[in-house]
């Protein structure tokens, strides 16, 4: 027998309960091959259980162990793990629980495990350099129109219908804890990773609105009109730069491009 077909027939029994590897094992005790096996099987589970707990533990919290066992269980049942790194094993956990089940309390465990996926995905994005406020105070006032910007790799938008990130933030003693998981007002949450620190904030339909600007590659000018529409054409520069000054204070922008051109490719 080949060694691949011996790892095909073991990968079976671990990860699909299917018999077969027995027979294959010749000069083997059989007395008590099937337990020995089954410690593989076991662990196997086990191991992904506690990797999934360790991305979810407010989810694992909020369901309570055995729920939590009993729906990891039927998860790597149905899905195998697919990479050399256990890292992105649980990437669709949100979308299993949300259509395991309908109802508002199961949109809230779908949003909880959404949310604290992307806490591990912002924590684990690329590492960049945030700019430097000073780079842009050197530029002449003509310029500031055609100003775009690009936000670091870390950042990320979440839109919460339900209490769940409150539900997270009481789990971490950040606040009061809600009395029960449910439907919510809406709220749009930024987060982005500072060093090591995973940071995150809501946000107000105005900031929201012009930080999407900002993703999509729109101008400093045409920011302020936008801006413009909410506060009128006198106040939207201003207001427009202290909303820019914070998100540089917060270390949201990796970059701005001046007429076309990387700031970077100018200065050389």
């Amino acid at each position: 027998m080949r060694l691949r077909e011996l790892q095909r027939s073991f990968q079976n029994r671990v990860l699909r309960h299917r018999h077969g590897i027995e027979a294959q094992l010749d000069g083997v005790d059989a007395e008590d091959l099937d337990s020995r096996l089954n410690a593989y099987v076991g662990g196997y589970r086990t191991r992904l259980i506690e990797a999934l707990a360790s991305t979810y533990p407010v989810l694992k919290a909020t369901l309570g162990e055995d729920e939590f066992d009993r729906e990891m269980r039927l998860y790597i049942d149905s899905t195998d793990s697919c990479h050399f790194s256990v890292r992105p094993y649980g990437a669709d956990m949100a979308q299993r629980l949300l259509g395991h089940s309908s109802g508002v309390s199961q949109a809230a465990f779908a949003e909880l495990a959404a949310w604290e996926w992307l806490l591990a995905d912002v924590f684990d994005s690329p590492d960049d350099e945030a700019l430097d406020v000073r780079e842009l105070a050197a530029l002449a006032p003509p310029l500031w129109p055609t100003l775009t910007f690009s936000l670091r790799a870390s950042v990320r938008f979440f839109d919460s219908q339900t209490n769940a990130v409150e539900c997270w933030r009481a789990a971490n003693g950040l606040c009061e804890k809600p009395a029960a998981l449910g439907q919510a007002l809406p709220t749009r949450w930024l987060v982005w990773r500072r060093g090591i620190t995973t940071l995150f904030r809501s946000l107000s339909s105005v900031e929201a609105a012009l930080l999407d600007q900002v993703r999509d590659g729109a101008s400093f000018g045409l920011m302020c009109e936008q801006m413009a529409g909410q506060v009128g054409e006198t106040e939207s520069p201003l207001r427009t730069a202290t909303l820019l000054r914070g998100w540089l204070a917060e270390e949201l922008i990796k970059d701005y491009t001046c007429a076309g051109s990387l700031h970077a490719v100018e200065s050389q």
